[in-house]
C-alpha cells in the first residue's frame, strides 16, 4: 500500500450514502471507495440513520408528495448530522439532488415536507448540500491532488459506463469520470456504446430488450475490443450489469468474460492498494482474476 496519504483535508464532513445495492452487492466497492476517501484525507464516514433515496425514475412517477417526503427525511437528517450527503450511485444522487432542488424553488412544497416530517421530529431548513462522489473527488479534492497519489499507474483497457442519471443535470460528471480514470493510467476505450443506458428501469417493462438491446449490446462489444474491465460508478447499473450476466449465460448459454469494476477499486489500486485490500476477488459474477494478473504482471 502506498504511504502517500494526504494528511489535509477540504474542512468539509461528508456522509456517505450508501444506498441499496452497495451493501448487498458491491462490498469491495464499498470498501475502496472508502479507502480512497480516507487516503485522500477527506473526513469521510456512513451517513447516519438514513432511508431509502426512494429512486425518482419510479416512486416519482407514482405519488411525487410520497417520493419528496421519504427523500426529504434524509436532508433532514443530513442537516441534523451537520454532513454533505454524498452519493455515487447515480439513482441515490438524483433522487437526493432532485428533491433539494424542488425544496428550494417551491416553499409552498417544503412546507408540506416539513408538515409531515414534524411527526418524526425532524425539519428540512436547506442548510445541507448533495454532492455526486465525482464532484467531491474532482471539485473539492482536486485532480492534481488525485495524481499526485498515483503510484503504480494502471496499464489497462476499460469501458466506460457512466450512466444516464449521472448526465442528467450536469454534463461536468462524464469529463470527471473520465480524467479521473485517465489519471490512474487507464486507457478508455471509445465506442458507439458509451452513453447507452444500461436498461434498469427498462428491465420492469420489458426484460428483453432491457438486457439484449441496451446492456447486453455494451457488455458484447468489450469482447471485440480486448477489454480488460468495465469500469463504472453506479451501483443501479451495476445491478443491470450482473444481471446481464446470469440472463445470458441462463438464457443464451453465452459466458461473458470481462470484469465488471468500480471507478473506486481502480483508484484503490493505482494508490498502491492491493486487491486483497478492498476484498476484490470474491462477491463477484466474474472474477477479475485475469485482470488483477495482468496488473501483477506490469503488463
Amino acid at each position: 500500500m502506498s504511504t502517500k496519504a494526504s494528511s489535509s483535508s477540504t474542512g468539509t464532513k461528508y456522509g456517505y450514502f450508501l444506498g441499496c445495492v452497495m451493501p448487498a452487492k458491491m462490498p469491495w466497492a464499498e470498501k475502496a471507495t472508502f479507502l480512497v476517501s480516507k487516503h485522500l484525507g477527506l473526513d469521510f464516514d456512513y451517513m447516519k440513520e438514513s432511508v431509502c433515496c426512494v429512486r425518482p425514475g419510479v416512486w416519482k412517477a407514482i405519488n411525487p408528495d410520497w417520493w419528496l417526503t421519504l427523500t426529504s427525511q434524509n436532508l433532514a437528517t443530513a442537516e441534523k448530522q451537520n454532513i454533505v450527503i454524498v452519493d455515487s450511485c447515480n439513482g441515490c444522487y438524483i433522487s437526493h439532488w432532485e428533491c433539494l432542488q424542488e425544496l428550494k424553488e417551491e416553499p409552498e412544497k417544503l412546507e408540506m415536507v416539513n408538515r409531515n416530517l414534524e411527526k418524526s421530529g425532524l425539519k428540512v431548513t436547506l442548510s445541507t448540500d448533495v454532492k455526486h462522489f465525482l464532484q467531491v473527488l474532482y471539485e473539492d479534492v482536486g485532480i492534481e491532488k488525485i495524481k499526485a497519489n498515483v503510484v503504480k499507474p494502471l496499464n489497462i483497457r476499460i469501458m466506460r459506463h457512466i450512466g444516464c442519471h449521472a448526465r442528467k443535470h450536469d454534463e461536468r460528471f462524464p469529463i470527471y469520470f473520465d480524467e479521473i480514470m485517465r489519471a490512474t493510467g487507464a486507457t478508455i476505450v471509445d465506442t458507439p456504446y458509451d452513453k447507452t443506458c444500461c436498461g434498469l428501469l427498462l428491465y420492469f417493462a420489458d426484460p428483453k430488450t432491457s438486457i439484449f438491446e441496451r446492456i447486453g449490446v455494451k457488455m458484447r462489444t468489450a469482447k471485440e475490443l480486448d477489454i480488460d474491465a468495465y469500469a463504472l460508478i453506479c451501483s443501479g447499473c451495476y445491478d443491470q450489469f450482473e444481471r446481464a450476466v446470469k440472463v445470458y449465460k441462463d438464457e443464451r448459454g453465452i459466458a461473458l468474460e470481462t470484469p465488471i469494476v468500480h471507478f473506486s477499486e481502480l483508484l484503490a489500486l493505482s494508490f498502491g492498494y492491493k486487491p486483497e485490500d478492498f476484498g476484490m476477488m470474491y462477491c463477484r459474477p466474474i472474477p477479475p482474476t485475469k485482470l488483477v494478473q495482468k496488473l501483477k504482471e506490469g503488463k
